[in-house]
C-alpha cells in the first residue's frame, strides 16, 4: 500500500508540476524553478514507489543517490520561490534588499550544509518502510537541518503574506509540512503528504499572483 500511495503522490507533485508551467506566462521564471523542485519532488516517490519492484541492490542503490542530492541542492529553492512570490502579493517587507539578500544567503548557507550531509557524507543503507524499499543517509549528523529551516522560513513567509495580505494559503500549507515531517520519520508516506500540500500551497499562492481568483481575506494585488 505505500508504494502505491507514493507512485499517486509521484503523479500528483507533475500535475502541480503542469499546472505551475501553465502558469508561465502569468508569473514569469519562478514558475519554472518551481517546476524544478516538483519534478525533484516526484523523482524522490517514483523511486521509493519503485524499490519494492527493483529489490535491493546496485541498480535500487544508484538511483536512490539523487534522492538525496535533490533535498540537498533543489529543496531550498522554494524560499527563493515562496519570498518572490510573497512580495509579489504585496507584502513589501518581503521584498526589501535586506530580505532578498538575506534570503539568497540563506539559501545558499542551506545547500552548503545539504552537499556535506547527503552528498559528501552520503552512507546509503537499506531501509523498509511498509512494503516499500528506500535507503537512507546513515552518514547524516543529526535531524536534516537545511529541510527543517527551509519550512521554518516558508511558514514566516505564510505568516507575513496571512498578516499583510490576508492570504493564508502559503502558511497552512507550511504549518502542515512542519507537523508532517516529524511524523513523517516514523510514517513515510505522512511526510511526502505533507510535501503535496506543502506544494500545492505554493501553487495557490502562484496563481493568486497570476490573477486568477483564489479565496483570500483581503484583495490579492493583480498583475501589472
Amino acid at each position: 500500500m505505500t508504494s502505491m500511495i507514493m507512485a499517486a503522490i509521484g503523479v500528483a507533485m507533475l500535475v502541480v508540476l503542469a499546472l505551475a508551467l501553465r502558469l508561465t506566462p502569468r508569473v514569469g521564471a519562478v514558475a519554472i524553478l518551481f517546476a524544478v523542485v516538483c519534478l525533484g519532488l516526484a523523482y524522490d516517490s517514483f523511486v521509493v514507489a519503485a524499490g519494492r519492484l527493483i529489490g535491493y541492490g546496485d541498480t535500487l542503490s544508484a538511483i536512490n543517490m539523487p534522492r538525496f542530492w535533490i533535498h540537498a541542492i533543489v529543496v531550498p529553492l522554494l524560499i527563493i520561490v515562496a519570498g518572490n512570490l510573497v512580495g509579489r502579493l504585496g507584502v513589501d517587507q518581503a521584498r526589501s534588499r535586506n530580505v532578498t539578500l538575506g534570503g539568497w544567503a540563506l539559501v545558499a548557507m542551506l545547500i552548503a550544509i545539504g552537499v556535506v550531509e547527503d552528498v559528501v557524507r552520503l552512507d546509503l543503507q537499506p531501509e523498509d518502510a511498509g512494503d516499500a524499499l528506500r535507503y537512507v543517509n546513515a552518514g547524516a549528523d543529526g535531524p536534516p537541518l537545511p529541510a527543517i529551516i527551509t519550512v521554518l522560513a516558508l511558514l514566516v513567509l505564510g505568516t507575513m503574506a496571512f498578516r499583510y495580505a490576508g492570504f493564508p494559503w502559503l502558511f497552512l500549507g507550511a504549518l502542515v509540512m512542519l507537523i508532517a515531517a516529524p511524523i513523517g520519520s516514523v510514517v513515510l508516506l505522512v511526510g511526502n503528504l505533507g510535501e503535496l500540500v506543502l506544494m500545492l500551497s505554493v501553487l495557490v499562492t502562484m496563481a493568486a499572483v497570476g490573477g486568477l481568483r483564489v479565496p483570500s481575506t483581503r484583495p490579492v494585488p493583480r498583475p501589472q
